[in-house]
């Protein structure tokens, strides 16, 4: 479903922003069809801005990914807007992730009205479906996004981004704003859409315990480096990488 192949992407730094930063270094792996890979690493080793490339948010500077079967990494924004529907990322703060002046239900009918995928009659009805897919009640269409728990927020963003039913998701984070009970809820849902829809994710956290018990294969990142992929039962059990190991360790003992 996707191929990242020796992905790179720097940033300017320092004074005058004459310096470059490596921020994803010849970063490669796939995700296939219905699958989960986890990517774990410390804040800053690369994960969030790996996220929106591999979406096309923002441009590689070399490499390449192939979604489908096909190559994206050179697509314009308007090139990408077809496939936008088959690819999403749901973000770490859903508080950011909607527009305040729209309603709950405006924010819902968006997708659909951006990519005219669906008659007006027939809108309500979907997201009727879908809000109830993530354990919410038509109720809260008319509310505005500040009138609405963190919990609610993530479920309202998973709905959004599950709506047109995309091939695959990119995960970035989407439990860390929330307390232990809710991330139970928002996984659950998550994981239920997987298994019906056979959606693929990329499921990036600094929960070890949380990606191993959603991710069929982890990827361990470092200084924006892929430095070890294993299964995920394999890496806890046996990880070969010295890094990985001190990084197991020091969240057991946490």
């Amino acid at each position: 479903m996707l191929e990242v192949i020796h992905l790179t992407k720097t940033f300017a730094a320092g004074l005058w922003g004459r310096t470059r930063t490596t921020v994803v270094d010849d970063v490669s792996f796939s995700v296939k069809a219905g699958t989960t890979l986890g990517l774990v690493g410390r804040s800053g080793s690369g994960k969030s801005t790996l996220a929106r490339l591999v979406v096309n948010l923002i441009p590689c500077d070399t490499g390449r990914i192939i979604f489908n079967g096909v190559e994206i990494s050179r697509f314009t924004t308007r090139q990408m807007k077809p496939l936008r529907k088959d690819m999403q990322i749901l973000f770490q703060n859903p508080e950011t992730s909607l527009n305040p002046r729209l309603s709950i239900g405006a924010s819902l009918a968006e997708p659909y009205r951006l990519h005219g995928i669906c008659d007006k009659e027939h809108i309500a009805g979907q997201i009727e479906m879908w809000l109830q897919f993530v354990g919410l009640d038509t109720g809260i269409l008319s509310r505005q996004p500040y009138q609405l728990s963190g919990g609610q927020l993530q479920r309202i963003c998973i709905a959004r981004a599950l709506l047109l039913q995309p091939g695959f998701l990119v995960l970035d984070e989407p439990t860390s704003m929330l307390d232990v009970s809710v991330q139970a809820q928002v996984i659950e849902v998550l994981k239920n859409a997987q298994k019906t829809y056979g959606i693929a994710y990329l499921f990036i956290s600094h929960d070890l315990d949380l990606i191993k018990a959603c991710s069929d294969e982890i990827a361990v990142m470092h200084r924006g480096r892929i430095i070890e992929q294993q299964p995920a039962a394999a890496l806890y059990s046996q990880p070969r990488e010295e890094y990985t190991k001190k990084l197991l360790a020091a969240f057991v003992n946490f």
